[in-house]
């Protein structure tokens, strides 16, 4: 359920990509450009159809099978169309340093094999599931239209390598391909863009060296928060009335996710859960230069998303801040049958 996936395509894929496409930046204020990619008309503050068949079978007070091969079974994706229009190499590599051994799939485009900027990218599975393959249709189309090398990391998860190895993982192909190339970014999508950001900050303060942007889709920025805080509270978003019974019960069944993926991976480790390796939001703000923050409208980790951008700008100035009307949660899972998702990886290619 929390990230089905659909072999169906969008009715009016190229029309509507076309229009969001032409989309300009609604406002820049206080370092952040913010595009709001809302629908349109009477669709305006709705789910995407084919998020809303998602969303919309969940019952009253949805409860949440904490049992890890379900949830595991709840990552897993299918049904991704492939973008690219060049051709492009995808090859497995074991790399090793700082005593780890780690699997990664590089991805370049057959024209670009000796690019000069890599991108790190770690996919989501709430620390605890996933696969590099699970995003592999959507990188290879953001290799394609960044021009870069990207290295999809299979990094540790837990319960059973539970925190810090996923990061250590990270941190180790970070220092074996950071004198290879003159420019290395950072990118994840859901937990792993939460890894991502905690690779950023052992890089920089162990002296391997700066990362030159940060990529980031609807990332989880902090563990153990309030659900019943503002970072949580679904009556701030916008919505139509017929769907906000829907909206709130997916918020619901996130907040027992939430929970669920933060136990398994301490698995048991009495920690300070406000540690910023942990929790990014509370990390010094000034680490994470050049950010990219793409999130769909109806996220339940938007709200914390955006105090994140507005962190960020007011820290460095260099924030890019892209909101999809009608998308919720996992959209990379839609890559190539949702038009929104194509441009947010086009516009994510921008921001490189």
């Amino acid at each position: 359920m929390l990230n089905e996936t659909t072999t169906a395509r969008s009715v009016g894929y190229a029309g509507e990509l076309k229009r969001l496409q032409s989309l300009a930046a609604t406002q820049t204020a206080n370092g952040v450009t913010t595009w709001l990619k809302d629908r349109t008309g009477h669709d305006q503050h709705t789910y995407e159809p084919l998020i809303w068949k998602t969303v919309a079978g969940l019952p009253e007070n949805p409860q949440l099978n904490d049992d890890l091969v379900s949830l595991r079974q709840g990552t897993e994706t299918s049904g991704q169309v492939d973008l690219t229009t060049h051709a492009t190499k995808v090859t497995m590599r074991q790399i090793v340093a700082m005593n780890r051994r780690v699997r990664v799939v590089r991805i370049a485009r057959a024209d670009q094999l000796d690019a000069e900027h890599a991108i790190l990218y770690f996919h989501g599975g709430a620390y605890y599931g996933g696969t590099p393959e699970d995003v592999t249709m959507a990188l290879r189309y953001l290799a394609e239209q960044t021009r870069c090398v990207v290295y999809n990391v299979d990094y540790a998860l837990a319960p059973e390598q539970p925190y810090p190895a996923g990061i250590l993982d990270g941190l180790a192909v970070a220092a074996a391909l950071k004198p290879q190339y003159r420019q290395l970014s950072v990118s994840g999508d859901s937990a792993g863009a939460a890894i991502a950001l905690g690779v950023s900050q052992l890089c920089q303060s162990m002296g391997i060296g700066p990362i030159e942007s940060h990529l980031l889709f609807y990332p989880t920025l902090i563990q153990g928060s309030d659900h019943a805080g503002e970072l949580w509270d679904d009556r701030r978003i916008e919505i139509v009335p017929t769907q906000r019974p829907a909206l709130h019960r997916f918020y619901q069944l996130f907040k027992q996710l939430d929970t669920v993926m933060t136990r398994y991976y301490l698995n048991g480790q009495d920690l300070n859960l406000t540690a910023p390796l942990l929790s990014p939001l509370l990390a010094d703000p000034q680490l994470f230069k050049r950010t990219s923050i793409l999130v769909g409208e109806f996220d339940p980790f938007r709200l914390q998303d955006e105090a994140m951008v507005n962190q960020l700008g007011l820290a460095n100035g260099d924030v890019n801040y892209v909101r999809y009307g009608g998308l919720s949660h996992a959209f990379l899972n839609f890559t190539g049958n949702i038009p929104a998702v194509q441009d947010a990886l086009e516009m994510a290619a921008r921001f490189v």
